[in-house]
């Protein structure tokens, strides 16, 4: 049984972070390693490029034959055994480096609604995808083994490829064939809406209206579903967005109120403060002190969807 190799890990920030790993299967099964943990939500993704994979459950064992790409939300109760022979990478994403790489471009909605769901994707039909996909994995592991400046930038920029590859080449269909109930097809609409117009400020009714429900119907559903108001979820979005352009950006905080949407930075300075406990200044003052890490993790996650 050979061991993995190469193995290279680094972290943005205290929130975030990224693991990546290649993995050979040579003579015997084995179960691969997803012990590495990140503060906040994190993600992790398998591209098996030979072989076969089987998904260990408490309910089910799934096996998934390569050309394969499999993406689910990290689970500590789930294990993954790569059969003899196989071959491919493992990667762990943070939630921060996942909010980056998605970014702010039009497509942004898409992919943050793509990556909330657990998916396998073949690409037995697709071997040009299949080959994109390796050498966006390819490029990771150089950029992290190099550890030379910059690599979060370029790193980033090759999950964003990866993601947009993965949209192009047909996931929306494999969830949208999943059985989701009408419930959460609702809610998936609300959040393509919030990501859309989060900088428009709309209230709970025109979210309710552009659904082509009540703001009853829209509050039932939230609540129900996540123990969560539209507005409260609208709202958690909202500081995960402030909290990563005051951390990653160098926009002032007159800035981020008017790119949020925000009448005025006084209204912005307050609503921050109201979400977090802390000003927007003293949250970008406090990143990177040991003192206020743990507080400052407690504020930063996205929105709870399903």
């Amino acid at each position: 049984m050979s061991a993995l190799s190469p193995s290279f890990q680094f972290g943005l920030t205290q929130n975030a972070g990224i693991h990546a790993e290649t993995f050979q299967s040579a003579l015997h099964d084995r179960i691969l390693s997803r012990t590495v943990a990140f503060t906040g939500r994190s993600w992790s993704c398998i591209f098996l490029s030979s072989g076969q994979i089987t998904r260990l459950s408490s309910t089910e064992e799934r096996p998934i034959a390569a050309p394969v790409f499999l993406w689910e939300p990290k689970d500590e109760t789930v294990r993954i055994r790569a059969h003899a022979g196989s071959n491919g990478t493992i990667m762990t994403l943070g939630e921060t480096t996942l909010a980056n790489a998605i970014g702010h471009r039009p497509e942004a909605a898409a992919l943050r609604l793509m990556t909330t769901r657990d998916f396998v994707l073949s690409f037995a039909t697709k071997p040009d995808i299949r080959d994109s996909a390796r050498d966006c994995f390819a490029a990771i592991l150089q950029e992290l083994e190099a550890n030379q400046a910059g690599k979060e930038t370029i790193v980033e920029a090759q999950i964003r490829i990866l993601l947009v590859l993965l949209w192009r080449a047909g996931v929306e269909d494999v969830i949208q064939t999943s059985g989701y109930s009408n419930s959460t097809l609702t809610l998936e609409r609300f959040r393509l809406l919030v990501e859309a117009h989060l900088r428009d400020r709309w209230p709970v009714s025109r979210f309710a209206r552009e659904l082509g429900i009540s703001p009853d119907r829209l509050h039932d559903i939230c609540t129900r579903t996540l123990g969560k108001p539209p507005q409260r979820l609208v709202q958690e979005r909202t500081v995960f967005e402030a909290q990563t352009l005051l951390e990653r950006s160098h926009l002032t905080i007159d800035q981020i109120a008017d790119y949020l949407g925000f009448r005025n930075t006084s209204h912005f300075s307050a609503f921050f403060k109201t979400q977090t406990g802390f000003p927007p200044g003293a949250f970008r003052k406090a990143i990177g002190r040991k003192d206020q890490a743990a507080k400052l993790a407690q504020s930063r996650s996205l929105a709870d969807w399903p």
